[in-house]
């Protein structure tokens, strides 16, 4: 398989954040995509941030499937960690 599948291949069971066009944020275990490249996370929780107070939102939405023309952003937990050990 090609390089790009076998890293998507080492993202399965990963907690992933991804961030949709209207900004809500959803946090949970990627599973797998679909030939669209739609993204299927499960355990997954789904945040509203309020830009102009900063308040936020969250509930729990369980298995969600994310149409790839809606994401913006798809981050791995592992680059979270990265990101704290370098402000440490």
């Amino acid at each position: 398989s090609s390089p790009a599948v076998t890293h998507l291949k080492g993202l399965l069971r990963q907690v992933l954040r991804v961030t949709i066009k209207d900004r809500r944020i959803f946090l949970g275990t990627f599973v797998g995509t679909d030939n669209s490249l739609n993204i299927i996370l499960v355990s997954t929780e789904e945040y509203r941030i309020n830009v102009e107070d900063g308040s936020s939102h969250s509930r729990y939405v369980g298995q969600v499937m994310i149409p790839w023309p809606l994401v913006t952003k798809v981050e791995a937990e592992s680059c979270w960690e990265e990101r704290l050990v370098g402000l440490g």
